[in-house]
Parts: C-alpha cells; structure tokens; sequence
C-alpha cells in the first residue's frame, strides 16, 4: 500500500463561489476602514483565507484542521440519535432504528455460516467466511427506493492480551502474519434519508416501516447467498455500540492532533488510499496485533451509478503508534474523532466521507466478516485449517475424543484467541500448568446457573464429568469415547500420535496434529503455559 500525497486541493463551484464573496467582502472592508493601506490588509487575509480554504491536508481543508485545532470538542455523545424498535405489518418481528432528523439507520447482523473453516496458504488465507461488496452494493437500490449508504463494520482483535493468558503469543508465533486472522463480529449499518426517498415513502405505511423493510429485504438477500445476517433489535444495537467502542468510554476521549487518549490508552484512525482498496488489502488490515481493530467501508452510489467504497480503519493500543502500524495507512491528522464517530452505529447527516473509489464493471471485492477460530491441525496438503469453535445465534457444541494433551491444546488455543475458558473437572491438579486469567478450573458445584457478564464468550470444558450448561454460556466441550455416537456441531477424534479427524455438519477432514509442546506441559513443565 502506498500513501496518498498529502497536500490537496478542494476546487468546487459551490467553494469558488463562496470564497470569492469573502474575498471581496474583505478586501472591500480593508479598503472603506482604512483606505489603500486596508485594502492591501484586505488582499492579505483574503489571500491567506484562499489558501486556507483551498488546501487540503490529510483529505482536510486547512481552515477546518485550523478551526478543530483552537475549538473545543466533545465525543461524549457517541453513538448519535434516537433508538427506539418498531414492528411493521407483515414485518418479520421488531427493527431497532436509530434517527437524527431526517436520516435514519438500521442494522443488520452479518453471522455468516457457524464454524467454517480457514485455511492459512502462504501469504494469505482462504476462508468461507467472507462476504462480497457486490452482494451489499445490491441492496443500495430496493424497487423505488434508494439508500442512502450502507457501512459494513467489523470489530475484533487477532488474539488475546498475554494477562489473559500467556499462551497467546506463543499461538501468535503459530499463526504467523497471516492477514484476516481473529476473532471478529460484522454489521451492516442501513442508511435512509427520508427527504431525499420521500417519494417512495409516499406509498408505504411510514418512514420507519421504509427503513425497516430496507433491512428486512438486505438480510434476507444475505441469507440466500448463504451468508446468514439477522435485522437487530433496539437492544441489540446497544450491545453492539459496546462492542464497537472496545471498552472505551467516550465521556473520557481527549482528542488530539494524531490519537485520541482515554484512561485505558490510545486510539488511532487512518484511511487507506482509494487505489490500494482490493479484497487483500483489506485483510491486511487485521494483521497488526493491537488491542482491538474496528474497520468501516462505506459503500456508497456514485453519480456515475457505479459502486463507491472507501475503507477506513481504527486501531486501539495500550501506548501511543509513532506510525501507523501498515505501511500506507493514512492518518485522519486532527480528525481522529470524526474518525471514531464514522465507525460506529451512528445516525445523522455531515458524517465523515472517507476518500472512495469507484469499482470496475465485474470487480469482485470480498471482505472478511466472521472469526477464522482456533487452529485444529494441518490438512495433508500441509496448509493449517482453523475453525471458529462458536455459533454467534446459539450455544455451540463440541466433543472431543482423545488423549488429555488434546483437550488442553483446544483450551489453551480458546484462550489464546479471546475466550474465557472454565474448565469442570473432578482432577483440577492435572490443569495447573496451564491455569491462568483467561483459562479457570473448577468444579461441578462451581458452575453457576447464569455466568457473570464478561467481554470474552465463555467456553465451558467438561473434563470427564457430566453437568448443566449454564446460561451465557457460547461453547461447550466435552470429552466422549470412541463408542459414543457424538451428535456436536464439531467433533475432533484422534486416530493417533499426530493424526485426528474433524467433522462438522458441513464438513469432514483428516488432520495432521502435533500434541507435542501440551505433551512436556503436562509432564512437568514451566508453572505457566509460556
């Protein structure tokens, strides 16, 4: 990816226009207040306010970075707008739509098929679990009416923190570079303008009922493509507000000339040029290991009626990035928070454009919307497969059968990769090695009916005891024999030394394991799993 030259000029008839009033107005009062010595005062600061007006830095008039420099400003009202559910006739149940005036939004959860495999090929990764922009760009026109956009936001982070558990960058060191690696959540947000679509409106039961059917229609559309996506309710926006802000709260956002700062630490924006933007670039973005990666495309209908997309991206790190972490990336200089607000569930008009570019006629730009999950083993080809252990609509169920190191490899990589692993067991003195914040044991009468809140999905791992599943939980593993008829979402049974088979309901492989670091863990290593 390369830079885009930072210095710019905005030339457009309704700017010209403008600053040729003020020009005048100002060479005009210099010269009634102070005659020719005014008048050359005048052509000074009209000059300077040209100037100023006319360039641009970072995709950024210089009298707007001038003016957001010495203004005082607050991002404590994030996400913008009214929430409120509604339920149409005939509609397929209730629809959260958040609204500023006229302009009004809705989201749409994009799921994507449940534990689908990625493969890590060289410098790349192959996975089902991508969606393509033709497929969201469809939904811009619905019969008569005309969205006004629609941004696909995801939000996720490659592994997790080392204080979650140290066996996160040894799994790190695993996976390598590998782009579009991580845990990650995808919505799509719906955007109407209700003055510019009032036509249409018109002849239907309201405005809302237009937004609602909007989504409804994108959804749906999704889920025949074989991606499954779901219209979220009111409730559900907020969860996914939460989710979106990666635990930072707005009402303690500084802004700055190149981050924003917050108690738990920094947040950077950056926008990729419109040359660099293809479906590899894309996944680049969520190479860089950093506390959470929230990227926004905005999918737009250009005047030419083509397909505009413009990519941008948000990186959360405990200290401030002196660069930005991809070679290429642009900083949003000055305008970090018109940056944040852009990748939120945000309603409302005058959001923040990022710099776009219109796609050639059969173009086929994909990005990727789900998590790839944990590594399982290596197919014969000798490519590693991963496979999200996780359902995002249900509780998941998975069995394994073999030998203990097995069971802990599952759990440590669950760990690794952002979740809160309880394991049950009758023997917790077998686990010590590998206990650790992010990976607990207990025992039977330990496990809770309803789990507490907790930013990581819970895996809860049965080690050869029997139990409840409690409510809040999101995986379960369970240990079976070779006798047992495992009906699971995923099964993985060992076939020997360094071999297993994985099935699912959609797909069945022969892997290539290596048990060896769980192995020497378990018969006596280091206290912890690093």
């Amino acid at each position: 990816m390369r830079t885009t030259f930072p210095l710019s000029v905005a030339a457009g008839w309704p700017r010209l226009v403008a600053l040729f009033v003020v020009d005048v107005a100002l060479v005009a009062t210099g010269a009634a207040v102070a005659g020719r010595p005014g008048w050359w005062a005048g052509a000074a600061l009209a000059l300077v306010v040209s100037l100023l007006a006319l360039l641009r830095w970072r995709g950024a008039a210089l009298l707007t970075l001038a003016w957001r420099s010495v203004s005082k400003r607050h991002v404590a009202d994030l996400p913008g707008g009214e929430l409120a559910d509604y339920e149409r006739h005939f509609g397929s149940g209730r629809v959260g739509i958040r609204a500023v005036g006229p302009h009004l939004v809705a989201v749409v959860a994009v799921d994507g098929p449940p534990h689908s495999p990625s493969a890590l090929d060289y410098s790349r990764v192959e996975s089902m679990t991508k969606l393509p922009l033709e497929a969201v760009a469809a939904g811009l026109e619905q019969f008569d009416v005309t969205l006004e956009g629609i941004d696909i936001v995801s939000a996720g982070v490659r592994r997790a923190s080392k204080s979650h558990h140290p066996y996160a960058p040894v799994y790190s060191g695993a996976v390598g570079d590998h782009p579009a690696v991580g845990q990650r959540r995808t919505w799509l947000v719906v955007r109407l303008d209700a003055l510019a679509s009032a036509r249409a409106i018109v002849w239907r039961e309201s405005v809302a009922a237009t937004m609602s059917a909007a989504a409804e229609w994108l959804a749906a559309e999704l889920t025949s493509l074989r991606i499954p996506a779901r219209v979220l309710t009111a409730a559900q926006i907020r969860s996914a507000d939460e989710a979106l802000l990666a635990g930072i709260d707005p009402n303690g956002l500084t802004p700055g000339w190149s981050r924003l700062r917050h108690a738990g630490g920094y947040v950077q924006t950056y926008w990729m040029s419109p040359r660099d933007i293809s479906s590899t670039t894309i996944d680049r973005l969520w190479a860089p290991e950093t506390a959470a990666t929230v990227v926004s495309i905005q999918v737009r209908r250009a005047d030419t009626g083509a397909t505009a997309v413009g990519v941008m991206v948000r990186y959360h790190s405990g200290g401030p990035l002196a660069e930005p972490p991809l070679t290429g990336l642009n900083p949003f200089v000055g305008r970090h928070d018109a940056g944040l607000r852009a990748g939120l569930l945000s309603a409302g008009n005058g959001g923040l454009a990022v710099p776009a570019r219109e796609l050639a006629a059969n173009e086929k730009v994909a990005v990727p919307i789900g998590a790839t999950g944990i590594i399982v083993g290596t197919l014969p080809s000798g490519h590693p497969l991963l496979v999200d252990l996780s359902d995002p609509t249900e509780l998941a169920t998975v069995t394994i059968c073999g030998e203990f190191a097995l069971l802990v490899q599952v759990s440590l990589r669950a760990a690794a990769t952002g979740y809160q692993v309880l394991v049950c067991t009758q023997r917790p003195g077998r686990w010590r090695q590998v206990i650790a914040a992010g990976l607990q044991v207990i025992d039977t009468a330990g496990l809770v009916e309803q789990l507490p809140a907790s930013q990581y999905p819970y895996v809860i791992v049965y080690d050869e005891v029997a139990g409840s599943v409690p409510a809040g939980a999101a995986v379960t593993v369970r240990t079976v024999d070779k006798r047992s008829a495992s009906g699971a979402d995923i099964h993985i049974e060992q076939e020997g030394p360094g071999a297993a088979v994985i099935r699912t309901w959609a797909f069945q492989h022969r892997l290539r394991i290596n048990l060896d670091y769980e192995r020497r863990l378990l018969e006596g290593g280091p206290r912890r799993a690093a």
